[in-house]
């Protein structure tokens, strides 16, 4: 069967309800929809909650409901006020240890808050349709629906692949080589953007294996080039900041389906990636590695509360973290990037205490973090295999849970996108930054 999750939508906080009120004169001072709870909402909430096809390309199908209108608004009031002052809505799972640091960060304000609150409490007015703002565009006109803009390059997998009836939940791999038709000289990419095939996907990786490489599908290295899965969104690099692509190249994609198996739930895939390429010139650029900080050794017994699984990685060289993604399955609960410094300081890169597989965020950071040189970054999960949470999430809770690549196994999977501040040997590199693994533990 397909895995039937919690995740904090609308539609699961409450049935639409009629709220007391509507349709009687609001008081002069109450928020109306145009004016106040239109610009709120597409500044924290229309990006998930949007006709399909019509907003940002994010990893699954997010939203139940969409909230463009004041008549798709209006039946949701009550749901609307409730999630948004008990703050499951928006979704944002980082601390206030990193506010403001990264992108897309889906906080809203107390001002917003409360503008919601009012809103509801005065009957939820829509008030003069004049005062609305321009309708915002999540995607540019004649981009294709590319989250990014119309891509430089379009690279598609193989085959317009079946995902059968009788299929729940399959790993696949497959190849497609940048000809020279393609791809005729070496280009470097600032911005990686992937369309999957809808919400039946798992997730989805990708890799690069360059003329005459070796590295084996499906494994991580430093020429993976990315992932989406439920929830995430593609961003451009910070300017000078890019990864190199040549032609004759590889691209490997890595295909997740999860779905409920049965009649009539089989459906066709062809995901593709979108590529944008860099408008400065080599010399001006840093290369970007995205590979992971994780542990593929460790173990969850049964009927565990809370079980720590950990992994470390020292930076021999000063290096730029562009971005952090966490990847787990569905007993995570919470994860943590710890920094440790050369000179005996620590400092929290992320803190995400209640985790959700199906919101699985990518913390780009606005300004690059750079770390010095020999600093070791430590990713720390936490795991519940229990009756009540095997329930929630559809899984037993009776296993003794390892790494896989099914959605009822785990992982444990701290990606980092970084770069090295100056230039540096790739193999002395690729050395200095192994990884130091921790089987886990209870906690």
């Amino acid at each position: 069967m397909k895995i039937q999750t919690s995740r904090p939508i609308l539609l699961i906080l409450v049935a639409a309800v009629a709220v007391p009120g509507f349709g009687l004169a609001a008081e002069a001072d109450t928020p109306t929809f145009y004016a106040d709870v239109l610009p709120v909402l597409q500044e924290n909430c229309q990006t998930c909650h949007r006709p399909e096809g019509e907003g940002e390309n994010i990893g699954g199908m997010i939203a139940p409901m969409p909230l463009m209108t004041y008549q798709q608004t209006r039946p949701w009031a009550r749901s609307i006020a409730r999630a948004v002052e008990n703050r499951s809505m928006p979704p944002w799972f980082a601390t206030e240890a990193t506010r403001g640091q990264f992108h897309h960060e889906r906080v809203m304000s107390d001002d917003e808050i409360e503008t919601v609150l009012a809103w509801v409490r005065g009957g939820s007015p829509a008030g003069d349709a004049a005062e609305a703002p321009t309708t915002k565009k999540f995607v540019e006109e004649g981009s294709g629906g590319w989250s990014l803009g119309r891509p430089d390059l379009v690279v598609q997998m193989p085959e317009n692949y079946w995902v059968a009836d009788d299929i729940a939940d399959i790993n696949i791999n497959f190849e497609t080589e940048l000809t020279e038709e393609m791809l005729p000289e070496t280009v470097w990419v600032r911005g990686v953007e992937f369309k999957v095939g809808g919400s039946d996907v798992h997730h989805m990786c990708a890799s690069v294996r360059p003329p005459g490489g070796a590295t084996a599908l499906g494994k991580f290295s430093d020429s993976s080039i990315g992932c989406i899965a439920l929830g995430a969104e593609s961003h451009l690099m910070e300017p000078g900041y890019a990864m190199k692509l040549e032609p004759g190249s590889t691209i490997e994609f890595s295909m997740h389906y999860n779905k409920e198996a049965g009649e009539g739930s089989g459906f066709y895939d062809r995901s593709e990636i979108g590529f944008v390429f860099a408008d400065a010139p080599e010399s001006e650029l840093r290369e970007v590695k995205f590979d992971s900080i994780g542990n593929l050794t460790f173990e969850i017994p049964p009927g565990h509360e809370r079980w720590k699984v950990g992994a470390a990685r020292v930076f021999p060289v000063e290096t730029d973290i562009l971005a952090l993604w966490p990847h787990a399955h569905l007993r995570s609960v919470a994860v943590r990037y710890d920094a440790f410094y050369p000179d005996g300081t620590t400092e929290v890169l992320l803190d995400v205490p209640n985790y959700d597989q199906e919101w699985q965020t990518t913390y780009q950071y606005k300004k690059p973090k750079t770390i010095p040189a020999g600093t070791r970054v430590e990713v720390s999960m936490w795991f519940e295999n229990t009756p009540e949470r095997g329930e929630e999430r559809g899984f037993d809770p009776a296993d003794n849970v390892v790494n896989g690549t099914a959605t009822t196994d785990e992982m444990m999977l701290g990606f980092v996108a970084w770069a090295p501040v100056e230039p540096v040997d790739p193999i002395a590199l690729r050395l200095g930054v192994a990884s130091i693994q921790s089987t886990g533990g209870g906690e």
